[in-house]
């Protein structure tokens, strides 16, 4: 009897020295410079406290209009919202990029066992493009006779295989073609995010099955793991990856130019176009820069904390894209 005991000990001993190990301290953090704080004080919610809206208050950091909490969380993916108070209805509403379905928030915890502090996000909205961590989708859907008009879906770890909580809905390179969605997470941009995920033309039923013989597919579901911030993801329905052309159609007067005194890449006379949406990439596929334009005269961009080396600027509307090569010295 004395054996079992000590026996069931140590094994009980193991699986709490195994618990412990799993979890991580993880910072929440959130910018009420825009709000009227409540009296209540500040809150979060969502699968990292069984969705309670007083669990877990937000202490302010100084001064300073950023309010934070440390919780507790293990590896795998997690939604919450900010409340400015500790009941239901005081609750945030974000959007896209940063909240993808019933404006929860997203987080990704990896197994490096490493305490994560999270970027400040503002209230009701989203940390700034540059901050935090940021990925693109982007399908092919030329195999396809068709786009549903359920619209395409992402289906995986992130939305726990749920087939209607995120929709591709950006036409990067018009109808039937290549589809895009951004998604931006607040953890740093050095803090490597595993996504295993599928596309769906509709809803299950319509789903996707690429080759295993495809370098980011296991069995049928694309396994990325994303290292840093400002990567994209290629994809090709039911197939695998593809790069970027440089043989799209020119947009009309299209210029780019580096300015090397100014350290700046110049985007000038986009005629009719507006709005459109700049990207950067560097040779290896990697989006280093992106904006929106609304303007149709001219946008810039400082490169002075980009390297040296040949760049590729991508310039496309619902219609139609240019790209071109631009060196930066």
């Amino acid at each position: 009897m004395k054996n079992n005991y000590i026996l069931s000990f140590m094994i009980l001993t193991l699986l709490v020295s195994f618990q412990a190990m799993a979890q991580v301290n993880v910072t929440f953090r959130v910018d009420m410079s825009a709000e009227t704080v409540s009296p209540n004080g500040v809150h979060v919610a969502g699968s990292i406290n069984g969705w309670s809206p007083n669990a877990n208050m937000l202490t302010q950091e100084g001064a300073t209009s950023i309010y934070s909490a440390t919780i507790q969380l293990n590896e795998g993916w997690h939604e919450y919202k900010f409340l400015n108070g500790d009941a239901w209805g005081t609750e945030e509403a974000p959007n896209v990029p940063c909240a993808l379905w019933g404006n929860n928030r997203t987080l990704y915890i990896n197994d490096s066992g490493n305490n994560v502090t999270l970027v400040p996000v503002p209230f009701n909205g989203c940390n700034a493009d540059g901050t935090g961590f940021s990925v693109d989708f982007n399908v092919d859907m030329s195999s396809e006779s068709s786009v549903s008009g359920d619209g395409i879906h992402i289906a995986g770890w992130i939305t726990n295989w749920d087939d209607w909580k995120i929709t591709v809905s950006d036409v990067v390179d018009g109808p039937n073609s290549i589809y895009g969605l951004s998604l931006r997470l607040p953890t740093p941009s050095n803090y490597p995010v595993v996504f295993e995920y599928k596309y769906l033309n509709g809803f299950w039923g319509t789903e996707e099955t690429p080759d295993a013989a495809c370098p980011t597919v296991t069995a049928t579901n694309r396994l990325v793991t994303v290292s840093s911030s400002g990567e994209t993801l290629m994809d090709v329905f039911n197939g695998c990856n593809y790069t970027l052309s440089v043989k799209e159609s020119v947009f009309e007067d299209m210029q780019v130019f580096y300015a090397n005194e100014t350290s700046q890449l110049v985007f000038n006379q986009f005629k009719n176009l507006s709005p459109y949406k700049v990207s950067v990439y560097d040779i290896t596929g990697k989006k280093v820069k992106s904006a929106k334009v609304d303007s149709s005269s001219k946008t810039y961009f400082d490169v002075l904390d980009m390297q040296s080396g040949l760049y590729i600027v991508k310039i496309e509307n619902s219609q139609k894209q240019g790209v071109k090569k631009v060196m930066i010295y």
